[in-house]
């Protein structure tokens, strides 16, 4: 009895993955500006938030796993090449434009952001809520990026590169590099 008991219950969370997962390929399938193919993967909990203007588009072989988080907005442009594969929690905030190269591997954790919040020093320090500054992320074909590593706008990462867990990507990295070490903090005024 308590076996029986214990399947029926495990059926309730099966269910509501499977509930979202359908959910998630509505929104997509009925957005305008996704272009996808039938072979796309997505795992659980993967949330979308697409401005009316957005541009999605997803290559062939495309997997992403569980608790992930896509934004599009202001008309940006979200490029998957073929073959990418995306790991468990990360964030796309694409306001501008973040394309993922073909063979591309993202681990868990991983974040990126092509803006920032636009700010003012002078004559006082403030920063703008609804003002940002963007510029494209470009990421080559067959990079691998491991676990809970940023990458900021204006960034281009070339073909065949390593980026290491944990750095924080906010300059161009060229083909071929492999990137990791840690990162001391550094303290510089604001004015």
């Amino acid at each position: 009895m308590i076996n029986f008991i214990y399947k029926t219950l495990n059926l309730i969370p099966k269910t509501i993955a499977k509930i979202e997962k359908l959910y998630s390929f509505s929104v997509l399938n009925s957005h305008s500006g996704v272009t996808l193919h039938s072979d796309l993967k997505i795992g659980k909990a993967t949330t979308f938030e697409l401005d009316d203007n957005a541009i999605f588009e997803i290559g062939k072989n495309v997997i992403w796993r569980d608790h992930n988080a896509i934004r599009i907005r202001k008309g940006g442009r979200l490029i998957l090449g073929n073959n990418v594969d995306l790991g468990h929690y990360i964030s796309i905030n694409c306001l501008d434009k973040i394309e993922l190269g073909d063979d591309t591997c993202v681990a868990e954790g991983c974040k990126f952001y092509d803006h920032d919040h636009a700010l003012d020093t002078k004559p006082e320090y403030v920063w703008h809520k609804h003002e940002f500054n963007t510029a494209a992320i470009i990421i080559g074909k067959n990079v691998k990026i491991y676990s809970n590593v940023t990458v900021l706008k204006g960034v281009t990462i070339g073909d065949n590169c390593i980026i290491g867990a944990n750095c924080v990507i906010s300059r161009n990295v060229p083909a071929n590099s492999i990137i990791f070490g840690k990162h001391e903090l550094m303290r510089l005024p604001l004015m």
